[in-house]
């Protein structure tokens, strides 16, 4: 959890993980789904980086991504959900938390799939 503590101290929305073949149906919007599927996010990016040729640059560039869909306007800032997210508290997410978390889910998903090492 030390990356993703990182990347919410970063201001990023967070880099997070699901398959990108998840409906938005299929997605529960709670605290505990969140932080089961960003603890197999940072397992899946840790993998990713560390496979890297250049693992700094590939996290910067992980991190780029993830902040150009909020400063594009495809997600909002939703600092204090994510501080209560990374704390480990249980909370009621709103739902615009849950569908922006499903934008980034899908976006740094399909990131990583579309340049591999």
């Amino acid at each position: 959890m030390n990356y993703m503590t990182k990347i919410f101290a970063g201001g990023v929305l967070g880099i997070l993980v699901a398959s990108t073949h998840a409906a938005a149906d299929d997605f529960e919007c709670s605290s505990d789904s969140l932080m089961k599927q960003v603890s197999k996010q940072t397992q899946q990016i840790d993998s990713y980086i560390s496979s890297s040729d250049d693992p700094q640059q590939t996290q910067q560039a992980l991190t780029s991504m993830a902040r150009g869909l909020r400063e594009n306007g495809q997600v909002s800032d939703h600092d204090g959900e994510m501080k209560k997210l990374a704390s480990g508290a249980d909370f009621k997410p709103s739902q615009s938390f849950c569908n922006d978390m499903q934008t980034t889910i899908s976006a740094i998903q399909s990131y990583m799939e579309s340049h591999p090492h």
